[in-house]
């Protein structure tokens, strides 16, 4: 098991200092270029998916808010922070696009 994985599972049992009765429950690990790299991101479809429920085009969704909630889940450096942000940003344009036709 990679170490995303054991994080994931630490947080989801209840181990690393973190309660799994106060976590979100995670569905889903998406992949997505950063920099040329492949990195998982742990929750960005369901994060995704409240976004297009309160029918947020890209230009509307807050990406503090949304790079804040896939932090609170995910090991993101700190100096990867902006760069997350730009990929997330074209990821839920890309999924956006998808979902409304």
């Amino acid at each position: 098991m990679g170490k995303l994985g054991k994080s994931l599972l630490g947080k989801l049992i209840g181990t690393d200092k973190i309660c799994c009765c106060c976590g979100p429950s995670i569905v889903s690990v998406k992949k997505i270029k950063i920099d040329d790299k492949d990195m998982e991101i742990a929750g960005l479809d369901e994060e995704f998916e409240k976004f297009l429920a309160a029918g947020k085009a890209p230009e509307n969704v807050n990406y503090e808010e949304l790079i804040q909630n896939l932090v609170k889940i995910n090991e993101i450096p700190e100096e990867e922070l902006e760069k997350l942000k730009i990929a997330v940003f074209k990821e839920y344009g890309i999924y956006w696009q998808e979902k409304r036709t």
